[in-house]
């Protein structure tokens, strides 16, 4: 399990993205929120079919949201 929270910092095409992530309470689904800078604050969870989804209005790149997800993920599996 994701301890308190995850620092995250690289790049994608030149632009740096630092932000967290930690995992919160619900009751239905694996859920975490995300923190980004210069970023609305979103959430990304794992559904019943095991497909990750984020909140309707996330508005980070699709490359960027991807290598939140893969770090949740390898961190999960430690």
């Amino acid at each position: 399990m994701l301890s308190s929270y995850l620092n995250f910092r690289f790049d994608v095409q030149g632009k740096p993205i630092n932000g967290f992530c930690m995992r919160i309470q619900d009751d239905f689904h694996e859920t975490y929120a995300v923190i980004v800078d210069g970023y609305h604050s979103f959430c990304v969870w794992l559904d019943s079919t095991s497909t990750w989804r984020s909140s309707k209005h996330t508005s980070l790149e699709p490359t960027a949201l991807e290598q939140i997800i893969s770090r949740i993920i390898s961190t999960e599996s430690k």
